[in-house]
């Protein structure tokens, strides 16, 4: 990388390092080390004119999922270029749009045990902080005054990991003046060994099953998607060696910025074992699938529009109430009673057909609505979660109650699903507010996460909304 933080990775490669005609190449790979938005691949055509042709019907061919870049010098790393998404060839060269680029993470296993650090890089930056102020200086002098520090540390099957807030420095210019870019990253990292016949790929894959969970632990505590673009290996064999690197790399088509919102859980909450705890938690839930999906709807309905965030952030809510609330299900009949009610019931609708009370077409419709007799219904569930979980709801909505209140984004669920129909935004976008609400602390209230870690300013968009007092204020009744 070089200072201004541009980074060029070029080299001779074979496309069929196997074959009669290898299809050598030269690959150029640029990016800017803290933009997720930027990777540009060309790939010349080297060789004589029948090498360059053969090259070039070879593109028609291309596999969209991975296309593999041997190395022609002894030593170099090989280049994965994944998730392709389009290209331009000509006869001498193509670039490409990529997905990601995998540099070095295929390698032979190791003879020996090798130690590999490994750091994840996170957007949107500003989060994993601790509350403090920053002072600068005219001489350059810069001084960080700190709440409470601690380590966020996350237990996982390859160790510890650190997540932080860390700082690069890039070198750069403004009107003719010497500029110091101080760049503020969210990270994770750790070092793990390499055992004696495993794979850099082994560990590669494991790492981001790792951090799919650590990172929907994250979005869940500031309220919108956070995700890794960047990972980066150093592997060293023994103290005399020098480091090895290997490199994952992501292209988003959009950075990620920490939005104004209050987090629902604090990066001070995080440390001693916080957000190991919640990783776990997440890990181990026994609908942990589900839990994951709905916390990535409900993130994302964070940093969408009106009408957007108002549906996924109901799927969030649908999606959990279904995992969470699934034990307490009872009502539901068994497979072998369902068999006769349903039964009965068609036999019921050919009757009143027989006797004229309802049309065929009448008696056919709502038969084809029988199966969902079976499943309770959404305010049920949802009823079941709150009572369950005891989960707080008599601030959400304090004029018509929490039913009532319930009813009617409903209605405004289906109305936007099946009809478009946005015709009120403004009360959309407080019951938005409401929705969001309920479904986290439902979700808290299920991962067994204490009321004390919580963000103290977790609820301060729910206060800005115009409505009578919360009446269970000065009650015990929290529900």
């Amino acid at each position: 990388m070089s200072k201004d933080g541009s980074v060029h990775i070029q080299g001779h490669y074979a496309l069929q390092p196997d074959s009669p005609i290898a299809l050598k190449s030269a690959l150029s790979v640029r990016y800017e080390k803290h933009d997720p938005t930027s990777l540009d691949v060309e790939i010349l055509f080297l060789g004589d004119e029948t090498e360059r042709t053969e090259a070039y019907s070879a593109t028609r061919a291309i596999d969209v999922n991975l296309l593999k870049l041997h190395p022609m010098n002894k030593g170099e790393d090989s280049i994965n270029l994944l998730g392709i998404a389009g290209w331009q060839s000509s006869l001498t060269s193509m670039t490409l749009e990529v997905s990601a680029i995998e540099v070095g993470i295929d390698r032979e296993a190791a003879n020996r045990p090798i130690q590999v650090h490994f750091s994840v890089g996170l957007q949107p930056s500003g989060i994993l902080k601790s509350y403090g102020s920053v002072e600068f200086h005219y001489n350059g002098d810069i001084t960080t005054k700190r709440g409470e520090e601690g380590a966020i540390l996350v237990e996982t099957s390859l160790g510890q990991i650190e997540a932080m807030a860390s700082y690069d420095y890039l070198d750069g210019a403004a009107f003719g003046d010497k500029v110091v870019h101080r760049v503020e990253r969210a990270r994770l990292s750790g070092m793990v060994e390499i055992r004696a016949g495993e794979t850099l790929r082994s560990l590669h894959d494991r790492l981001q099953e790792e951090i799919l969970t650590i990172c929907a632990a994250l979005s869940l505590c500031y309220r919108q998607p956070v995700d890794a673009y960047e990972i980066e290996y150093l592997l060293r064999e023994s103290e005399s060696d020098r480091f090895e690197r290997a490199i994952y790399r992501r292209k988003w088509h959009k950075s990620r910025a920490r939005h104004k919102d209050n987090e629902l859980i604090h990066s001070t909450n995080l440390q001693n074992g916080g957000l190991s705890k919640l990783v776990q938690a997440l890990k181990t839930h026994p609908e942990s699938k589900s839990l994951d999906r709905g916390i990535g709807f409900l993130t994302h309905s964070y940093v969408s529009f009106l009408e957007t965030g108002y549906f996924m952030a109901f799927s969030a809510m649908e999606t959990i109430v279904n995992a969470v609330a699934k034990d307490s299900q009872g009502a539901l009949i068994s497979s072998s009673a369902w068999k006769k009610v349903q039964k009965s019931l068609r036999a019921t609708f050919v009757e009143l057909t027989n006797q004229g009370l309802i049309s065929s077409e009448a008696a056919k419709q709502m038969s084809d609505k029988i199966p969902e007799i079976r499943r309770a219904s959404l305010a049920s569930r949802i009823d079941m979660a709150v009572k369950l979980y005891s989960v707080k709801t008599s601030d959400l909505w304090t004029a018509e109650g929490f039913v009532e209140g319930m009813k009617r984004a409903s209605e405004f669920r289906n109305g936007l699903f099946h009809a478009a129909d946005t015709s009120d935004g403004g009360l959309m976008s407080v019951d938005l507010t409401r929705i969001r609400t309920f479904t986290e602390r439902l979700l808290l209230s299920a991962l067994s996460w204490p009321e004390e870690r919580r963000w103290v300013w977790r609820d301060d968009s729910l206060h800005r909304i115009i409505q009578p007092a919360d009446p269970s204020i000065g009650s015990e009744e929290s529900s």
